[in-house]
């Protein structure tokens, strides 16, 4: 079993280095190369990765401690001040993709709960991708970058109620009980939250010692990090939600910011298994058989999720350059639905053929989301300069 464990670390590793290697030349982002990792090591190609729940277990932990150093970074006074453009934008986006998965799904056949699901599955975008590439980028500091953060965070904060909406419409245990308890859950974060930070209820001790000891940063971030995430599960919200929360909450004091470099090298390594296990959970054959199809849902996802958000950017004040770019950032379905498609297939509210369409339609347009952001970029290049910013591209 051993040898088994190391043999299979040794070529994962040497194959995304390979990718990574390849990437880096082409200026594309790493996280293609751990998708297509996950693709050839999986069980319909070289057939090295078996234990395929282990790995998304492994994947599920990278999202936590993605969401936590998103939380760190967080200003939480600017973000409350700037809190309800990104939220109205989240909200009429899901409204709106029901509208058009309403009128899709009509046509096709589809039933109320089937639409409601497909919604929410487009409706969110990738914050691991955008994040990482608006820091590349340098933009995630500029205005464009804030909000286009706020509605990524609202996205993945309303991941809890789509679960639960989906968990009630399946039919599901799921009772009156369960949704007092998620609530109570959400005030309890809410307000420690609002109390540690207005009233400065939080400040870890011993900081001299802890900034010259790397053990103690790691292992008092894991504490923080892994104990709320585990508070909000036991109440029914997302772990990656309470993780949120513990990074925001430490990321107000100056002192603690060492925390968010010193678990950089795990949120990488745990990241990988997330879009490794995307890759196993793709079906090749299925794909390669409806290659034609899931081309062209995906490339209609991105052009309906770009023209959305867009028109969303522009009423809530950007001008039409900004807000194309800040459509197209939020064009790729993101992590999050991986979720909600398995969810629902667990709850039998999809078929196994629909359950591969969306997956590879998932995959496809997170592959595609780079190509789709230079598309874009240069046709905004061409739009009149008139009271428009130009996006700081590096």
């Amino acid at each position: 079993m051993s040898s088994q464990l190391f043999s299979g670390i040794a070529v994962l590793s040497f194959v995304v280095l390979l990718l990574i290697l390849l990437l880096r030349h082409l200026k594309q982002p790493y996280f293609i190369a751990y998708i297509v990792s996950g693709i050839l090591l999986g069980p319909k190609v070289l057939n090295i990765i078996h234990a395929s729940n282990v790995v998304s277990e492994l994947g599920e932990i990278g999202i936590v401690l993605l969401m936590f150093s998103i939380g760190t970074d967080i200003d939480l006074r600017h973000f409350s001040q700037n809190f309800y453009k990104p939220l109205t934008i989240a909200l009429v986006q899901i409204a709106l993709s029901f509208f058009c998965m309403f009128v899709i799904g009509s046509q096709v056949g589809w039933d109320l709960n089937t639409i409601v699901l497909i919604s929410f599955i487009i409706s969110l975008s990738s914050s691991a991708i955008i994040f990482q590439y608006l820091t590349r980028t340098g933009e995630i500091k500029s205005q464009l970058g804030i909000i286009t953060c706020g509605v990524l965070l609202m996205q993945d904060i309303l991941v809890v109620p789509m679960i639960l909406a989906l968990n009630f419409m399946s039919g599901s245990n799921a009772s009156i009980l369960d949704l007092i308890k998620v609530c109570i859950g959400g005030v309890l974060i809410l307000l420690f939250l609002r109390a540690a930070i207005t009233k400065k209820l939080f400040q870890i001790p011993m900081r001299r010692e802890i900034i010259a000891d790397h053990d103690l940063q790691v292992f008092i971030g894991f504490c923080l990090c892994f104990g709320i995430a585990w508070f909000s599960s036991w109440f029914g919200l997302s772990p990656a939600f309470g993780a949120f929360a513990a990074g925001i909450l430490i990321g107000q004091d100056k002192a603690t910011r060492w925390l968010g470099k010193s678990l950089i090298p795990f949120r990488v390594f745990f990241m990988v298994f997330f879009f490794i296990t995307i890759g196993l959970q793709l079906d090749i054959d299925f794909f390669i058989n409806n290659a034609g199809t899931v081309v062209m849902i995906a490339i209609a996802v991105l052009v309906i999720n770009s023209l959305i958000n867009a028109i969303l950017f522009n009423l809530t004040g950007n001008n039409w350059r900004d807000s194309l770019y800040g459509g197209a950032l939020l064009s790729q379905i993101g992590e999050f639905s991986f979720v909600l498609v398995t969810l629902g297939a667990s709850r039998g509210l999809v078929g196994n053929y629909l359950y591969q369409i969306t997956l590879a339609v998932i995959t496809f347009t997170m592959l595609l989301s780079t190509i789709w952001l230079a598309i874009i970029q240069r046709l905004i290049y061409k739009l009149p300069v008139t009271n428009m910013v130009k996006p700081k591209i590096k």
